[in-house]
């Protein structure tokens, strides 16, 4: 498996960390002012407290770029074709726009497959080897 296929692996983890992780917690308490009766604490995902549907378009959108820069990265780097850079250039370009839409919520967790993205587009420029395999 090549690196560029870690890479977009690890970028469609993240997305499910971002989903189905525990990035919220909460603690309740209940009582007559006085006295506490039973208090919870948990956590909870981004699925459970409630997701708009432009946030699951969002994501969706995010998913394509993943895998358009996963699997562009490997043909390119079999095949050495210019469209495949081009693809994968523009699939890295949606990720860094979402990444910097959502910088202040979830887009630090984004942050690490966005890296990993432009790290493979920006090799893409760099001189060509002859195809393995």
């Amino acid at each position: 498996m090549s690196s560029s296929s870690w890479r977009g692996i690890v970028g469609c983890l993240v997305l499910a960390f971002t989903l189905f992780g525990p990035v919220f917690s909460f603690h309740s308490c209940s009582g007559n002012g006085s006295t506490i009766s039973s208090c919870q604490t948990g956590t909870a995902n981004l699925l459970q407290v409630g997701i708009q549907p432009i946030t699951l378009v969002a994501l969706g959108i995010l998913l394509l770029g993943l895998i358009g820069v996963g699997v562009s990265a490997v043909v390119h780097s079999r095949t050495g074709a210019g469209g495949w850079r081009i693809v994968l250039w523009a699939s890295t370009a949606v990720i860094v726009m979402l990444t910097l839409l959502t910088v202040w919520s979830i887009g630090l967790f984004l942050l690490p497959s966005t890296l990993f993205a432009l790290l493979a587009s920006a090799l893409s420029l760099g001189v060509r080897r002859a195809a393995l395999g």
